[in-house]
């Protein structure tokens, strides 16, 4: 009997958020995702005698865990909670109020009544420095402990004596309750990597790894491979050669994994999915059996879309030897990524296998489907951490006779599938199969800048020093290259953090010249990142050309997915979107037309709302209802999203906005600040891979 395998790898990542030279951890979101998630994937895999899981573990993060196993750790929001609500600064209960409530509203605030209810007094306030002053002591107590319960995974919440009695208190918690929590979450922390440890020992897991601080390598040996992968990419000025740092990146991951888990690692996910061919050379000649990316890879470097190439193992030749390579089925994975947390478990569970049995049916030969993608930050969407959903999905997993879970090893091995044989790799990552959300922006290649003239004036020095202080001047140019920073530059991205992100990446090459006893240059002072309110940081361009159905309904899970996008949440972050009915406006275009879906509760507005299009000067009015009607040169579908589709003719070039009125009264502008450009052309194509 044939067999589909599958293949899961959960990658978990967080940059270093360490000042090395201070001592201080900047941000908690290692601390947080340990309480929350690193156990519990693991766990999930571990209830189940069939299925088999590999997991990812970035070096930069084993590093950081073992930091949180100390109660005493020095981070800056660990050290505001330890302390006695009484004595608070002014300072610290504004800084608390605005981190204490970085929770998933629907899944992680309001199951706790007495945080949601604690949300709702900070709404009332235009600001977080009137909300520090109006909270009681007693209910900055509350917030610190339930901030804390919220961020618990279902294993806390389900095993642990400490975690379940607080739940059960609900409010009026004690300095004391506080404490005792703080220090059974670092003890718990503490069980975090052994666990891995072990469970790979025992065969039910498989760890893999990533270059030690989460580079693209910078750009894997070469910044060429930028434009190589996307012509369009603008590179930075005067690059220089960093291929002795990411050579470096690989042999301390392998060093280090070895130390923790007492063998050496046979698999990489490298940083983004990245990959090149000189890279995965580099891997083989340390033994590396295998490395995973995007299909995109695939398909760029044969030059060819064959969907059932991804499900075969791909070897990778060189001179002397080879490695096998993984290509993530996109959809399935970003399925699990993005989309199934909005739906019923059942729902989720049976779509999902429905479309492994269609890849089943693909071949008459066995074959082996990889889902990749992110092992942490996917779950707070989920009901219960998505406890439930891993249970039925494994549970049927189980069930299924032709289906079974394997290890990327094991697929090196298993004969029965086809092998196909690579001689080249086009350069990429997991994203769009290029390097775009890294380089290419002012911002990004700005930072890469400041990388480079550091390196020089560090080069200029560099006999000067001892060793020991070398290693701490590698130390800072190795985190300053790791990936997350380039992530949050630019306007593809946005986070409320976005300007600590940008003054930590600064502080690391900043530290550089504080080692070398040098003045930092000016520039190093200077943020990177955009500042004026006017910044468009809430609008993401088209990837790619769209068409999709104008019927008012999600087709199918690709006819948006390349559009561009307005977030209108980001645009109004500090503020509640209770009162707004339109949460996102997606955009895009094919050769001849220009295409604009509304979504949010559109089933709410249904006749007894109209939408005023602005277009330049000229206004147009429709009313919400269900169907698919035409007005003049615009085309409309309406059901469960607002679907529109503009004459090229007319459209290009000029700028539209919408307004909502319900029950005659207008409730929302959309997008508030600016206004969507209607882009054809190379113009509109200049950020775009196709």
């Amino acid at each position: 009997m044939k067999k589909l395998y599958i293949s899961f790898l959960w990658h978990m990542h967080q940059p270093y958020y360490k000042d090395d030279l201070s001592g201080l951890i900047k941000m908690p979101w290692v601390f947080l995702h340990a309480i929350k998630d690193y156990y519990d994937m693991v766990w999930y895999v571990e209830r189940f005698s069939k299925i088999k899981g590999t997991f990812n573990l970035v070096p930069s993060l084993l590093v950081q865990l073992k930091e949180y196993e100390d109660f005493h750790v020095n981070d800056e929001l660990l050290n505001a909670i330890r302390k006695d609500v009484d004595f608070l600064s002014d300072e610290e209960r504004e800084y608390l109020i605005e981190y204490l409530f970085f929770s998933n509203e629907e899944n992680c605030i309001k199951p706790l009544k007495r945080y949601g209810e604690l949300l709702e007094k900070k709404r009332r306030f235009s600001s977080n420095k009137e909300a520090s002053k109006a909270f009681l002591n007693r209910e900055f107590q509350d917030l610190e402990v339930l901030f804390l319960l919220s961020w618990c995974g279902e294993y806390l919440k389900q095993n642990d004596k400490v975690v379940k009695d607080l739940i059960k208190k609900g409010r009026d918690f004690t300095h004391e309750d506080k404490i005792e929590l703080l220090k059974t979450l670092s003890s718990f922390i503490s069980k975090i990597i052994p666990y891995y440890k072990r469970v790979q020992e025992e065969g039910k897991i498989e760890i893999s790894t990533t270059p030690f601080y989460h580079p693209i390598e910078p750009l894997l040996f070469d910044i060429k491979n930028a434009s190589l992968s996307n012509p369009s990419t603008p590179l930075p000025k005067d690059p220089i050669s960093l291929k002795d740092d990411g050579i470096k990146h690989i042999d301390y991951a392998i060093s280090y994994y070895e130390s923790s888990f007492g063998r050496k690692p046979i698999g990489f996910w490298p940083a983004e999915g990245s990959v090149s061919y000189e890279f995965l050379e580099e891997l083989s000649k340390r033994e590396i059996l295998w490395a995973c990316s995007d299909e995109e890879i695939l398909y760029k470097t044969v030059k060819a879309f064959r969907k059932e190439d991804i499900y075969k193992r791909n070897r990778l030749h060189f001179k002397e030897g080879g490695i096998y390579l993984f290509f993530r089925d996109r959809e399935l994975s970003d399925l699990i990524g993005f989309s199934y947390s909005g739906w019923d478990e059942d729902r989720a569970v049976n779509d999902f296998i429905s479309r492994l049995e269609a890849i089943y049916n693909l071949s008459n030969e066995d074959q082996n489907v990889n889902v990749i993608l992110d092992g942490e930050n996917a779950w707070e969407h989920y009901r219960d951490n998505a406890f439930y959903f891993f249970d039925k999905l494994y549970r049927k997993i189980e069930e299924i006779s032709w289906l079974e879970c394997s290890f990327f090893t094991d697929i090196t091995k298993k004969e029965t599938i086809e092998e196909r044989e690579l001689y080249n790799l086009t350069p990429g990552s997991w994203i769009n199969g290029d390097f775009r959300i890294w380089i290419g922006h002012e911002e990004k290649n700005r930072a890469w800048e400041l990388i480079f003239k550091t390196k020089r004036d560090f080069l200029e020095k560099k006999e000067e020093f001892e060793e020991s202080l070398l290693k701490k001047i590698e130390k800072e140019f190795m985190i300053a290259e790791g990936s997350d920073w380039f992530w949050w530059y630019g306007d593809d991205h946005f986070t409320v953090q976005k300007e600590e992100f940008d003054s930590l990446f600064r502080k690391h090459l900043i530290n550089i010249y504080t080692l070398m006893q040098k003045i930092p240059p000016k520039e190093l002072l200077k943020p990177i990142v955009h500042t004026d309110k006017d910044e468009i940081f809430f609008i993401k361009e088209p990837q790619n050309m769209i068409t999709p159905i104008i019927d008012g309904k999600n087709s199918n899970f690709f006819e948006w997915l390349e559009a561009g996008e307005a977030d209108l949440e980001h645009e109004l972050s500090s503020m509640s979107l209770k009162n707004f009915v339109i949460e996102k406006i997606k955009f895009g275009h094919d050769r001849d037309f220009f295409y604009v879906s509304l979504i949010g509760d559109i089933k709410s507005l249904l006749d007894r709302s109209y939408l005023e299009i602005e277009i330049d000067k000229d206004l147009e009015s429709i009313e919400i209802k269900r169907g698919v009607y035409k007005k003049d040169f615009i085309e409309f579908g309406v059901d469960d999203i607002v679907e529109m589709k503009f004459l090229r003719e007319f459209i290009e070039g000029k700028k539209i906005g919408f307004k909502l009125f319900i029950d005659g009264k207008l409730v929302q502008v959309m997008p508030l600040y600016t206004k969507i450009e209607a882009k054809f052309g190379n113009e509109s194509l200049k950020n775009w891979y196709v």
